[in-house]
């Protein structure tokens, strides 16, 4: 009888291991599950019921993809900081040098849209369109001395009265690609006059290097456009020809060989670099040292970036992994890469040793945040 009952414990426990929770077991454990998952579609409302469709008083905001969740496998991330003392919803333009461009505070399946219709309510014709890449051309138009009831062409008609030589027709090239921050926009515009040089381009969809014959033209297309966009005299429409726009990002969080946070700028090292220091800026953080020849920033960041308080103990800090270390830090971010692929990295300052990865992702996460 002992003998059964051992072999009966044996196959009983044997058994036990074959069904336990788990990915190799009979009961999938679930624990995980949420590192895979996705925000679903938009709710598709009747026809009949449409008035009813703003009507909700809790909406649901658009959720952003989140950043490194294999990282996590054993524990729920810590959710990334809410920095709110800027004027990052705000439709803007930045500039760089010559170069300027739109900031709008909304992904490209919406800007998209409201950008064709504001060419659409301005008469201007379109002879290339490519919403996979982002790319708008408009037609050729001809601007007399006259006066025009439409701001495209009344804003090209002053725009060429400082430059008489500049005869003949106009057009813009437009391009719209994700912004640096998740769930942002940005629109670039140039001019064209037939009257100067024009290489054999017409088909062409790069526009990234080229000069507008007007920047006057340029500058006040995108001060139009924006005003548009900010006024929200189009409505929240989605396009879903221009979702692979978006899929072209500008900043990646992601990891590198050793499995330490890093932030994927793609960009050119002039934008890279600018971008890095405005960021610090932006977020008031103090640059105490900064060597453009290796890319090092020798920074001290204030408790109060995190917090938003000068002291911190309770839940708050905890989510912003600054309750251990309620005093600022000195820390050292290095911009490296080549091409169009820099990457922002976190170490000890003055030393270069690593950092905690939940910290060192916190502090990409805030430079990405108030990047522009």
């Amino acid at each position: 009888m002992s003998r059964l009952l051992l072999v009966g414990l044996i196959l009983f426990l044997s058994a036990c291991g074959w069904i336990k929770r788990g990915d190799d077991g009979l009961f999938l454990n679930p624990k995980d599950d949420y590192l895979s998952s996705v925000q679903h579609n938009e709710l598709v409302v009747p026809d009949d019921l449409r008035s009813l469709e703003n009507t909700d008083p809790f909406p649901i905001p658009v959720t952003p993809e989140s950043e490194n969740p294999s990282f996590y496998a054993q524990r729920p991330p810590l959710p990334d900081a809410i920095y709110a003392n800027d004027n990052r919803d705000e439709v803007r333009i930045q500039r760089l040098g010559e170069r300027r461009w739109l900031v709008v505070p909304e992904p490209a399946t919406t800007a998209w849209p409201k950008l064709k219709q504001f060419l659409a309510e301005n008469a201007v014709p379109l002879t290339y369109e490519a919403p996979q890449t982002g790319r708008l051309n408009t037609g050729w138009l001809k601007v007399e001395d006259t006066e025009y009831r439409d701001v495209i062409r009344s804003l090209i008609k002053d725009a060429k009265k400082a430059d008489l030589a500049m005869l003949g027709q106009d057009r813009f090239l437009i391009k719209v690609e994700q912004g640096l921050r998740p769930l942002t926009t940005e629109i670039h515009v140039r001019h064209e006059n037939d009257s100067q040089s024009l290489p054999m381009r017409d088909s062409i969809v790069v526009i990234d290097g080229l000069r507008s014959h007007n920047d006057e033209a340029e500058d006040t297309l995108l001060n139009e456009i924006g005003a548009y966009i900010a006024a929200k005299v189009s409505e929240q429409t989605v396009s879903k020809v221009a979702l692979q726009i978006g899929s072209t990002k500008k900043t990646e969080l992601g990891r590198d060989e050793s499995g330490n946070p890093v932030l994927h700028l793609y960009l050119d090292y002039e934008r890279a670099w600018a971008t890095l220091g405005q960021a610090l800026d932006n977020a008031e953080v103090e640059i105490r040292d900064v060597d453009r020849d290796t890319g090092l920033f020798d920074v001290n960041i204030p408790a109060t970036v995190f917090t938003g308080e000068e002291q911190s103990t309770g839940f708050f800090c905890r989510l912003t992994f600054s309750c251990e270390n309620n005093e600022a830090l000195d820390v050292r971010i290095k911009l490296q890469g080549a091409s169009q692929d820099f990457s922002v990295s976190v170490m000890q300052a003055p030393d270069g040793q690593l950092i905690d990865p939940d910290l060192a992702q916190q502090i990409l996460v805030l430079i990405r945040e108030y990047a522009a």
